[in-house]
């Protein structure tokens, strides 16, 4: 039992020989198994097992462990290799001729003070400077405006026109977003390289999963005979999505 504590205290069957620690870090892992132990008969003995609450709690417990476990296990063996090299392979000619750019950009709230960085930046302005002062995204901001280096699909569309349109070196002026009013200094554009099938197979591997394991419980919700009712007894349609809430970041990458 000492072991499988030691061995919980470090992620991926990386735990230390035990027995080459201190005597008083092995203690300290037995006096923690040992207190446990005490504590739990003590409950034991005060009746704690056969309390409605306590009980309830536990088959809350049990049900989650049951349902993390079965999934975990479903999760295993949802993709096959065959399924991520395809995934690759269209992710390969979806890049083919894909430009991607690097950019900055200040952010402000009126067109009138983007028209005006614009032209001070036109006429030799450090847009380094300007952004750190007075751009409203604090994230690209404190970078000088950076956002590196992005595919057009990556940003909202009125940003990403925008930027795709420049030429390497030119400054943009105003451009309006639903985060306020940009403007853009095109640094650097060049082709799309996409990286090696093993650099991906497993980032591939965890969106198939992903995809994989939601599909499975939408399949799970077809199929069960399920009623939704309103509190006044009016049946209502449950096959809808909702729609995500709007996000909060002031920088014009999508989410």
């Amino acid at each position: 039992e000492v072991m499988d504590v030691w061995k919980g205290l470090f992620p991926g069957d990386k735990a230390p020989d035990f027995a080459s620690f201190d005597e008083n870090i092995r203690q300290n892992v037995l006096r923690g198994l040992v207190s446990e132990r005490l504590i739990y008969q003590e409950a034991l003995s005060a009746g704690y097992d056969k309390n409605d609450e306590v009980k309830k709690r536990i088959a809350q417990m049990e049900k989650q462990v049951l349902m993390q476990t079965f999934m975990e296990d479903k999760a295993k063996n949802i993709v096959t290799d065959a399924q991520i090299k395809a995934a690759y392979n269209e992710k390969v000619k979806a890049s083919k001729g894909t430009e991607e750019v690097k950019a900055r950009h200040i952010l402000v709230g009126s067109e009138e003070e983007a028209k005006a960085i614009a032209e001070q930046l036109k006429n030799g302005g450090d847009f380094d400077k300007v952004a750190k002062e007075k751009s409203t995204d604090k994230g690209s901001g404190s970078r000088g405006g950076d956002l590196g280096w992005f595919t057009k699909d990556k940003m909202v569309p009125e940003f990403a026109e925008a930027a795709f349109a420049l030429k390497k070196g030119d400054i943009s002026g105003p451009v309006k977003s639903a985060f306020g009013w940009h403007v853009i200094s095109l640094d650097d554009r060049r082709a799309v390289k996409m990286a090696s099938f093993e650099e991906l197979k497993e980032s591939l591997r965890g969106e198939l999963t992903n995809e994989g394991v939601q599909g499975y419980v939408e399949g799970l919700l077809k199929k069960a005979d399920i009623k939704y009712y309103s509190a006044d007894g009016k049946e209502l349609d449950f096959s809808r999505t909702l729609a995500p809430a709007a996000g909060g970041d002031s920088a014009p990458e999508k989410h």
